[in-house]
């Protein structure tokens, strides 16, 4: 049943962290079409946030990713009894709470009193952060859903290796 949880758990962790970065990315880039028509520069914390979620969002989605792929890992160590389904939990958690404070930090970012600069231009990298999420959501649902079929086959086929030549005796083991 834990391993049920924090299977569930990483897999929200996950949804959480894609969620509040689609956000951000898409006020971000509302913030740079309305720079479009001023001649006024942005403030340098939300032309700071805006490298770290527009120009360079992709990286952001990739860790999340990775992040969940972790979490999905140390549920299988905890499975086999290796580590300490806790820290699962933890690592879920901790995914969950800095997606949040990103956010935080988009929404102050985006309502410091600023005007605009009238120049809608996107880098490289921020047309490449256009199209990531959509892709790194399917790979995280594809890889989450393999993870919990993969858990559950396993689970299966343990439970039909039927009695052993040692279950009544006893042995040292």
């Amino acid at each position: 049943m834990d391993v049920g949880l924090a299977i569930a758990l990483a897999g929200l962790a996950f949804v959480v962290w894609a969620l509040v970065a689609g956000a951000s990315r898409l006020m971000m880039q509302n913030i740079i079409l309305a720079a479009a028509g001023s001649t006024e520069a942005l403030p340098a914390v939300t032309r700071n946030v805006r490298l770290f979620f527009v120009d360079t969002g992709f990286v952001i989605d990739l860790v999340g990713l990775g992040w969940m792929a972790v979490s999905l890992v140390l549920i299988f160590f905890a499975s086999s009894q290796k580590v300490s389904i806790s820290w699962a939990w933890l690592s879920a958690t901790l995914q969950s709470m800095v997606a949040a404070l990103g956010g935080a930090l988009v929404s102050c970012a985006i309502y410091v009193p600023h005007s605009t600069t009238g120049q809608a231009n996107y880098t490289v990298m921020g047309k490449i952060s256009l199209i990531s999420l959509p892709l790194v959501i399917v790979i995280a649902v594809v890889i989450w859903g393999l993870f919990v079929y993969w858990m559950l086959k396993r689970r299966a086929s343990s439970r039909h290796l039927g009695p052993s030549m040692t279950d009544g005796l006893r042995t040292n083991r």
